[in-house]
């Protein structure tokens, strides 16, 4: 069997982390820990014997020649601490020579700076994160979203995909329903010793890290804390009119952060939207639905698009997929519930990089030209196209295992991938898992 390392994991995703390398030790494999934090080694280290611990070391300034090409393409504000860190890193991995390094979630210069090393010393990379529908996961072995190997296909890669009819109106189902899995048993959790986060806490205050410091006394509490999603609503909308829809999205959303160049704030965007509706027709109201945690109040929906107010509403987060499941159109910056669209047929126009990206399935375009694009998305649909795109996407690039509620066949498939990449198709098929990628429900009643 092989040795995995856990890289870099976070302490929020405690219960998916714990619950996957227990299952993983049941297979035979060695599992390990590796921490780039001193909180979070404080943490992993209480529950768990193998963890260690790498920080960047000021004898390390100048970093190994392998490593030299990923610190000489970062910002120039990291490159002191990456080049401190990259060494230590690839010493480590050298020594311990891990068959497969894991991912999840977090796309950071760390992260870039382990995954580098590891190629370097010959391990696989195996990436997870929140996929683009409720209580997924996608997998890929190069990065999330924009990062993806899959978006490097165009789309005669896809004509060999037989069209899973049955997966996808059972996963738009899903999303419009807002099920729920039935979540596994939860494990329990050791509290660091209060000596120990003090010493983290200081470690933090002095090297000038106070928002560190600050935290690392009750990071622990972390994995207890749950992912606002907003309750499912059905929205108060006229369906018999065309809307457009916009899914607005936070700044420091992740997807927004690392797959946008210079992403339009929210206003802009609505504002731009309007003129784009009128492509549809000359009184299109455009619904535009909230992050999580954001009001109406907040947003100003007054001043939204000016003298075009009138014809914009807002609708909270809960509303989300049905919105845009209905919508003639719907407008992104690259918001995962695009796919929800996707999956009943909608066109879907995006302004940053995403992991639905492929021309003929979705429309890229500037700001600028966003009322273009609207018009063009209205032309063009290649329902063959996109159904052989979403059913590879959804069937193979993600697995069907939450992130907060993991349940019995989510696990299944998250081991299945993990061993997939671990040690090949063929090895892995000799020591099959009953996983069976879809929702619980309503493909769970067939």
């Amino acid at each position: 069997m092989g040795h995995i390392v856990f890289a870099a994991p976070s302490i929020r995703r405690f219960h998916l982390h714990h619950r996957l390398r227990r299952d993983l030790l049941r297979r035979g494999h060695r599992v390990s820990i590796l921490c780039t934090e001193r909180t979070r080694f404080t943490f992993w280290r209480e529950q768990v014997s193998d963890v260690d611990l790498i920080v960047p070391s000021p004898r390390d300034n100048h970093p190994d020649p392998r490593i030299a090409p990923l610190v000489n393409a970062a910002q120039p504000d990291e490159q002191r601490d990456l080049a401190r860190l990259a060494t230590p890193v690839l010493r480590w991995l050298e020594r311990e020579q891990p068959d497969l390094v894991l991912f999840h979630e977090e796309r950071s210069t760390t992260a870039a700076c382990i995954q580098f090393a590891a190629r370097t010393v010959g391990s696989r990379v195996l990436w997870t994160g929140p996929g683009l529908l409720p209580h997924t996961l996608q997998i890929d072995d190069r990065g999330l979203d924009a990062d993806a190997k899959i978006r490097r296909w165009t789309a005669k890669d896809y004509r060999v995909v037989k069209p899973n009819q049955t997966l996808l109106q059972a996963s738009l189902t899903h999303a419009l329903s807002g099920s729920e899995p039935l979540a596994l048993p939860r494990p329990g959790l050791r509290v660091p010793l209060l000596r120990r986060r003090i010493g983290d806490a200081l470690s933090y205050a002095l090297r000038g890290k106070f928002h560190a410091a600050m935290t690392a006394m009750h990071a622990w509490r972390t994995p207890f804390e749950t992912d606002w999603a907003g309750s499912l609503r059905t929205p108060n909308l006229d369906l018999k009119a065309a809307f457009v829809c916009v899914l607005l999205q936070h700044e420091d959303d992740p997807r927004i952060v690392h797959d946008a160049n210079a992403a339009p704030d929210a206003h802009a965007l609505i504002a731009r939207a309007v003129a784009a509706a009128n492509t549809i027709a000359p009184d299109c109201e455009v619904v535009a639905v909230l992050p999580g945690r954001v009001t109406e109040a907040q947003m100003g929906v007054k001043q939204l698009a000016g003298r075009h107010a009138h014809r914009v509403r807002l609708a909270p987060l809960g509303c989300a997929a049905a919105i845009a499941a209905t919508a003639s159109v719907t407008i992104t910056i690259n918001h995962a519930m695009a796919t929800v669209a996707l999956l009943a047929g909608a066109p879907v126009v995006h302004l940053g990089r995403a992991l639905y990206e492929l021309p003929g399935v979705t429309t890229h375009t500037s700001l600028e030209d966003l009322p273009e694009a609207v018009r063009a998305a209205q032309t063009t649909n290649r329902p063959a196209l996109r159904q052989r795109f979403l059913t590879f996407l959804l069937q193979h690039g993600h697995v069907w295992c939450s992130q907060t509620a993991a349940n019995h066949n989510g696990m299944l498939g998250l081991v299945q991938a993990v061993e997939q990449c671990l040690l090949g198709d063929a090895e892995c098929n000799t020591r099959p898992l009953p996983y069976r990628p879809g929702p619980t429900w309503p493909l769970a009643m067939q």
